[in-house]
């Protein structure tokens, strides 16, 4: 996995570029849907300072949302119900450039371009975020003994003495109980209890 500090200079320069086009875009679509809610609010009983009100509550939902998401994917939590509440940010802003679109098609299509252009970088943004892996218990490490003393005979399969050391497929060499130690590495005794 490569760091920030060892990506190649070409990663960084593209990693730049993209993040300058994310904004440009979400900037100028932010703009837009500001521009359709306003209008909508203004022509809807929310004259003066309240249409201004309405865009800018429902333009930083969006950007606060948006955010909030990305603080829980990179921390490994659920998005739960701020992502509900990014979703039906964008579905009103949607709305509100429908609203003020052309009756045909096309007009609904250009005019809810911001509203998914928004979304499109919301999301292309959040994609690049990798989730924190939650701490997991230590598991204390296991320590193997081996102990000096002669190899036992091994038993062949047919009841007699193999070559001492020697262990073949299908054989079971005896070990003595006092090669096992107790997690806390303290010996057993002889006889194997305590």
């Amino acid at each position: 996995m490569t760091t920030q500090a060892t990506r190649p200079p070409t990663h960084r320069v593209e990693g730049l570029v993209q993040v300058l086009i994310l904004l440009t875009v979400g900037g100028v679509a932010a703009a837009a849907s500001f521009t359709h809610v306003h209008n909508v609010a203004a022509a809807h009983g929310q004259p003066g300072w309240l249409a201004w009100a309405d865009a800018i509550v429902l333009e930083l939902m969006s950007i606060a949302t948006g955010l909030e998401i990305r603080r829980r994917t990179r921390t490994g939590r659920e998005p739960g119900f701020v992502l509900g509440v990014l979703i039906a940010a964008v579905v009103l802003s949607l709305a509100a450039q429908v609203v003020e679109a052309e009756g045909s098609l096309v007009g609904w299509l250009a005019a809810a371009l911001p509203a998914l252009a928004f979304l499109a970088c919301v999301k292309i943004v959040l994609s690049r975020t990798t989730a924190t892996p939650t701490p997991t218990a230590a598991v204390p490490p296991v320590e193997l003994v081996t102990t000096p003393a002669e190899p036992a005979p091994v038993v062949d399969g047919r009841g007699g003495d193999a070559r001492p050391g020697l262990v073949r497929p299908g054989t079971v060499a005896p070990v003595a109980v006092e090669a096992f130690t107790r997690l806390n590495s303290a010996s057993l005794p002889p006889g194997g209890a305590r």
